[in-house]
């Protein structure tokens, strides 16, 4: 039973990252406060959510993201003093260090958000959406394992002709 809970709360992990990784790179909402990404309305429409569902499930991810901007903006500035501390092949490990623990944190607090928004999400879901959910969640794991094109692990590294 935990096992299941943890392959549908996987799926709707995954929708929430989407709208998270594309308002962060956008640097806002966007026309549909995160929530009109194509990807998020075919993990909806997949599941076969009512109107209401959809609705309750944008309000609870446009939550999200408006109480993270701060961190959202923060990471963008973060990002930006480490390629400033490490311009031209410029090294100092303790500022690197530094940097990067600050990002970790920043890191964390998003990964809590998501955790939080993906419950919610998944509060929202009938048993046979959450029986499909799983399905879904299968059909990724699949494709993870594949990599893009096919790929085993997700790289293409080199052959061994090479």
């Amino acid at each position: 039973m935990k096992k299941v809970i943890v392959a549908i709360l996987a799926v709707v992990v995954l929708s929430v990252g989407a709208i998270v990784i594309i308002a962060q790179r956008s640097g806002h909402g966007g026309k549909h406060g995160g929530f009109g990404h194509r990807g998020m309305g075919m993990i909806f429409k997949k599941l076969d959510l009512t109107d209401e569902q959809k609705a309750q499930a944008k309000e609870i991810v446009k939550a999200g993201f408006e109480k993270n901007k701060g961190v959202f903006e923060a990471m963008k500035a973060n990002r930006d003093k480490m390629k400033a501390a490490t311009a031209n092949g410029a090294f100092d490990e303790a500022t690197v260090t530094v940097i990067a623990a600050e990002q970790g944190q920043l890191s964390a607090q998003l990964i809590v958000e998501r955790e939080r928004t993906k419950s919610q999400i998944f509060a929202l879901l009938t048993d046979d959406q959450k029986a499909k959910a799983i399905e879904l969640e299968k059909e990724f794991d699949g494709r993870m394992k594949r990599g893009p094109r096919g790929n085993r692990g997700g790289f293409a590294g080199p052959t061994d002709s090479e």
